[in-house]
């Protein structure tokens, strides 16, 4: 079937260091997994005035600082997902850490936790919160929550507030991302904040240090990938209980649809690629007319093949049963997953675990010409405020400090790269060209054609951040990707398979 619709798949041709990359857990069952690459250090500056303002202002019209310290003590009550595995330092919590005390201490942003409940309840819990209008001051939410909390008139027009209080770094990563605050900006009102989306085509993860004590070659078609996991287990290279493939978690989905695309971390979407199914996405058939693809031959197909696969064990048996798929990488009994090119920020633990462990992503399975097809995800987290919370100036507040260079300066003072776990209402800040960037940029440091100091550390943190570390990688060659553009699907044509060593 020759379907036309709008996607981006992405090789990238840079390696990373994976021990000196910081862990960035998922934030909920909403976002999944997030990067906190994505989210750039940059200074804020006062936005320029804007007229209106949410009542109960804790500040006054002549003096607004978006970046400054309300007068008093602000409280701002969350509903959040709290991750059980996750590790906090000392006496730390969810409620009560660096980040938060920081917010706290500098600028009277006082957190509180109405709720909390774990990734895998998450989206359950906000549900009954919208059900029964006992809502906090603001939470997380996917797009068919928000959808339905406007409807039911429940959220406060950001609007004003985010005009008169938005820092200038704040309204310009929106910028870049054309169409985000047209997405949430119903009948003129604009009623959340949405994250931003990188380029994020999910590729395959395997441990390559399996692969060589074996002796087998990277994968290209899915049959390559097959004998793969079935030698992995074969030869029990996790131990007695090797894993097959691992994936989905408690909560989740096997592919990344369009209203929640999950970045397509930790699901089963490159199977579907490969067979040219796009589940969960509208398509165009042959005789272009809109079908879903959840309904296609192809997707059938693939869901068939899963079948077999769960049966023979090439996939987890515990797919969608496991509270963490994180735990099966940790202890090392699994070798391949799929995830985007941020998959690092979930292995530390599994590193740490196993130093010998050495991840590579693989952009395959490739289809039947030889093509790696991806779509892109969406963002899928969304901020919304209680329309009854007097300081919606705070959550905004909260987000201008997010993106900013002073965040990134208190991450630097205390040592310590906050992890979604730890930042409260945390989204994927970037600006729209941050994955570009990071890609030209890390290569010309990797050759020498561009110092680190030359790094645009303001705009680009991310960039920054990795570029920092290629002096602990060597040099490989890398094969170049030849795009193929196909109609208006932009896809990545493989002669070879690709891996990055990280």
């Amino acid at each position: 079937m020759n379907k036309s619709f709008k996607t981006l798949a992405v090789g990238l041709t840079v390696a990373f260091t994976l021990g000196a990359c910081a862990s960035n857990n998922a934030n909920n069952n909403a976002a999944n997994s997030a990067s906190p690459a994505a989210s750039s250090s940059a200074s804020g500056t006062a936005s320029g005035s804007a007229s209106g303002s949410a009542s109960g202002s804790a500040q006054t019209d002549a003096a607004v600082d978006p970046l400054g310290k309300f007068p008093e003590p602000v409280e701002v009550s969350l509903g959040r997902s709290v991750d059980p595995t996750y590790k906090y330092e000392g006496e730390d919590t969810a409620e009560d850490n660096v980040y938060t005390r920081w917010l706290k201490d500098s600028y009277n942003i006082v957190v509180k936790h109405e709720w909390e409940a774990a990734p895998a309840d998450y989206g359950q819990k906000v549900s009954l919160a919208i059900a029964s209008n006992n809502l906090p001051d603001a939470m997380l939410v996917n797009e068919t929550q928000l959808r339905q909390m406007v409807k039911a008139g429940q959220l406060a027009d950001l609007t004003d507030v985010y005009d008169k209080y938005g820092a200038e770094r704040l309204k310009q990563i929106y910028k870049t991302n054309p169409g985000l605050l047209e997405g949430v900006t119903f009948d003129g009102k604009l009623y959340a904040l949405p994250e931003t989306t990188l380029p994020s085509a999910p590729m395959t993860w395997i441990r390559k240090d399996w692969l060589d004590k074996l002796g087998l070659e990277a994968p290209k078609s899915l049959q390559d990938l097959e004998n793969i996991a079935k030698a992995f287990k074969d030869n029990k290279m996790g131990g007695e209980n090797t894993l097959g493939i691992v994936g989905t978690q408690q909560g989740g989905s096997l592919y990344s649809t369009f209203l929640s695309s999950g970045d397509h971390f930790m699901n089963f979407s490159p199977l579907f690629f490969a067979n040219d199914a796009y589940p969960g996405i509208w398509v165009k058939d042959d005789s272009g007319n809109a079908v879903y693809g959840s309904t296609t031959a192809e997707t059938k197909k693939t869901l068939t093949l899963m079948r077999d696969w769960y049966a023979k064990g090439i996939l987890d048996k515990e797919i969608g049963l496991r509270k963490s798929t994180k735990e099966a990488l940790t202890s090392g009994q699994a070798g391949i997953f799929f995830g985007p090119w941020w998959s690092p920020y979930d292995l530390q633990d599994a590193i740490k675990s196993n130093p010998d462990a050495n991840w590579r992503p693989y952009a395959a399975p490739l289809d039947d010409a030889g093509v790696f097809n991806s779509n892109q995800a969406t963002g899928s987290n969304f901020i919304v405020v209680n329309k009854k919370y007097e300081h919606p100036e705070a959550i905004i507040r909260m987000l201008n400090l997010h993106v900013s260079e002073k965040a990134d300066s208190y991450k630097t003072a205390v040592g310590k790269e906050m992890t979604s776990q730890e930042i409260p209402l945390f989204l994927i800040m970037g600006f729209g060209d941050q994955l570009q960037y990071a890609v030209k940029t890390t290569q010309k440091v990797l050759t020498g054609e561009m110092k680190l100091e030359e790094v645009d550390k303001v705009n680009y943190g991310f960039t920054y951040e990795l570029a920092s570390h290629v002096k602990n990688i060597k040099k490989r060659a890398v094969r170049q990707l030849r795009y193929s553009i196909l109609g208006s699907k932009k896809r990545i044509r493989i002669s070879s398979p690709t891996s990055m060593r990280i």
